[in-house]
């Protein structure tokens, strides 16, 4: 009898803690060249809920066309804002235009890796809401004797791809998987402790 309790303990918590760690969006924005974003742009993500407080993790790809050039005569601003108020990420890049790459702030511990030459993902975890709203935005600031109209995707066009938020585990969530699985240990030892 302990031993099947002790397997349905370790079974129910070892789910509880799978569950606590999980997607809680996900959308490929990527774009074609026709559906690129050019200065200035932005656009929401569909809303999603989590649980209040929940710490998470979004991940993302930022896509250049041809010349998305980082700090330089334009400089050319990514922001990532949560709920239309605080400010996820905010960086500027050289996806292909030969300016220089960077972010202008890390905010929240984000981090960025190349994949190519006109791409790159960029991870940052932040506290989820209860309602969520993601909002990705780009502008390219011109020099104060330039300008910024006429630009197109083949100057400072950029896109977004493979988005995925998830939730972190909860402490006591993490604490019931370890337990559950402790507890799969054990039986496993006292098995072939009886085997031998």
């Amino acid at each position: 009898m302990i031993k099947k309790f002790a397997a349905a303990f370790a079974a129910l918590a070892l789910t509880a803690g799978a569950q606590a760690a999980n997607v809680v969006f996900s959308a490929d924005f990527t774009p074609s060249s026709s559906q690129g974003l050019v200065s200035p742009s932005s656009f929401n993500t569909a809303s999603f809920a989590a649980v209040a407080g929940t710490e998470g993790t979004i991940t993302f790809d930022i896509l250049g066309y041809n010349s998305l050039d980082g700090q330089n005569t334009y400089e050319d601003d990514f922001t990532l804002t949560l709920n239309g108020t605080t400010t996820i990420v905010k960086g500027s890049w050289d996806l292909g235009g030969g300016g220089a790459s960077g972010f202008l702030g890390t905010f929240n511990g984000a981090s960025y890796t190349r994949i190519g030459g006109h791409e790159i993902e960029v991870t940052a975890p932040f506290t989820l809401a209860a309602s969520n709203v993601l909002t990705f935005g780009y502008v390219s600031i011109a020099a104060a004797n330039q300008s910024t109209s006429g630009q197109g995707l083949g100057d400072e066009g950029w896109g977004i791809g493979k988005v995925t938020v998830s939730a972190v585990p909860e402490p006591a969530s993490l604490a019931l998987m370890l337990a559950g699985l402790g507890i799969v240990g054990g039986l496993a030892r006292r098995r072939a402790a009886r085997q031998a």
